[in-house]
């Protein structure tokens, strides 16, 4: 592939729950290595486990991982692959996995919609 502008408008949705949605711009289809959301949450609860190394930059709002690291528009938060963590906020966030995401690597033990 050679280089590609990704369309705020072609963006697929996909509902994670009534609480949190992902706009998908670059995904496994694109690449390989690397795949890039934004991920829209109000009052979002979660945990999960994913097989990527996964960095959260914040837009909007507050993302609170694990009761006690708290991240806000301008800071960027980093996961790395297979850990499991719990998040909860209401954020826009720009969401970067590396190797790609696959929704069939994640591991969401909980999802709680306040």
């Amino acid at each position: 592939m050679g280089i590609k502008i990704f369309k705020k408008e072609a963006a697929a949705i996909r509902k994670v729950s009534g609480s949190y949605s992902i706009s998908n711009f670059l995904t496994v289809a694109d690449s390989a290595k690397i795949s890039l959301a934004v991920g829209m949450a109000t009052d979002h609860q979660e945990t999960t486990k994913t097989t990527s190394d996964r960095a959260y930059f914040i837009l909007e709002g507050e993302i609170l991982i694990d009761d006690n690291i708290s991240g806000q528009a301008g800071d960027c938060l980093f996961i790395p692959a297979d850990t499991e963590y719990d998040f909860k906020g209401t954020f826009k966030a720009v969401i970067v996995n590396s190797p790609p995401f696959k929704r069939s690597n994640e591991n969401i033990r909980e999802l709680k919609a306040n």
